[in-house]
């Protein structure tokens, strides 16, 4: 029976030639490394801010929109005579009537290929300000809101009822 010997540990056997070489380059290569870093890591502009800077743009603002300059509002015409009760005329406030619920289109243009520029509602009082236009079937008065001179447009006379005007 042969016994073999523990072997011991020596500073030879850990620290062989080719640990040392390899630890020696990795040391060199870290001070390499950190005099990099510290030379050429650095701000050319010695002073210069650190903190990054911000540029202030104001937020957006609501342009208003120009009144359109194709229709110049008209002072309320005065008329000098007296239409028959239920005619519809300048310078007659009428009544939407008879839309079912649905509003009146109240188009850009006389006709029914007019651009529509809202829908008044059933018992809404409007001016009349202009007409009368014969197209597509229908006598078209241009109509303008009492309270709003930018609320008007054409409409179709059958659905109109002229208003009575009380006498003071």
């Amino acid at each position: 029976m042969t016994t073999e010997k523990p072997q011991k540990t020596t500073l030879k056997t850990i620290f062989n030639p080719i640990t040392l070489v390899t630890a020696v380059i990795l040391v060199i290569g870290l001070v390499l490394v950190a005099v990099v870093i510290l030379f050429f890591g650095r701000s050319p502009a010695p002073g210069a801010s650190a903190l990054p800077e911000m540029t202030m743009i104001p937020a957006p603002t609501l342009t208003p929109k120009p009144p359109d300059p194709t229709r110049t509002p008209t002072p309320t015409p005065t008329s000098i005579f007296f239409l028959p009760e239920g005619v519809i005329g300048v310078g007659i406030y009428v009544q939407v009537t008879g839309t079912g619920g649905a509003g009146l289109r109240m188009r850009g243009e006389p006709g029914l290929t007019g651009p529509i520029n809202f829908s008044a509602m059933d018992s809404e009082v409007f001016l009349v300000i202009d007409g009368p236009v014969e197209t597509d079937g229908y006598t078209w008065w241009h109509l303008e809101a009492p309270y709003d001179q930018n609320r008007n447009g054409w409409s179709a006379a059958d659905f109109l009822t002229p208003i009575k005007e009380e006498v003071d």
